[in-house]
């Protein structure tokens, strides 16, 4: 681990066996979990600190809690992390509970050789039963962004706050304390 030189904590985890569990637990005069088996150390998202809860990672229990109404996930193209997504869902779009949406954009985009690339976004929507109306507004919205390029501003971050089932109080602090600082640097 080289605690000799100290702890580089650019890593968002470490994993350590028992050896290394007991030094770090030594160094830091901190009792551990005696286990023989071999831990994760991880440094905590900054979404943990949101004092409210994030739907990001809980999309699907929260919208067949009916708590979540709608919720988008976007790749460049088919992987296998964006297919075992949309294969957790398949089921509840198969039984009607929710109702699904594709928006597939592209654009040519120049690159540094001087040539073109094609970039591709998928989007897969989602929404809850009675609430189709969300996939008109997002596309409405992703198309304007796609078609006539601007920086993303504040209220974007609001329009699709509200999209996503959050209350005016939560985008409210979420603008102030998230979308702000990461935007005035």
């Amino acid at each position: 681990m080289g605690m000799e030189r100290g702890l580089d904590l650019d890593p968002v985890s470490f994993r350590l066996d028992r050896s290394e569990l007991l030094r770090l637990a030594s160094v830091c005069a901190i009792a551990l979990p005696d286990t023989a088996d071999e831990a994760e150390l991880c440094r905590p998202h900054s979404i943990e600190s949101v004092p409210y809860l994030v739907h990001t990672g809980y999309e699907l229990p929260l919208m067949l809690e009916g708590r979540k109404p709608f919720a988008f996930f976007c790749s460049e193209g088919e992987n296998a992390w964006f297919e075992d997504l949309q294969r957790t869902f398949a089921p509840h779009v198969a039984s009607g509970r929710f109702h699904r949406d594709v928006l597939e954009l592209t654009q040519m985009c120049p690159t540094t050789n001087g040539g073109q690339k094609e970039m591709r976004a998928i989007y897969v929507t989602y929404a809850l039963n009675g609430e189709e109306w969300r996939f008109e507004r997002f596309k409405r919205e992703r198309l304007a962004l796609h078609h006539h390029w601007r920086p993303w501003t504040e209220a974007d971050e609001r329009e699709e706050g509200l999209l996503l089932g959050y209350s005016e109080e939560q985008c409210d602090w979420w603008i102030a304390n998230r979308f702000g600082k990461r935007h005035a640097q």
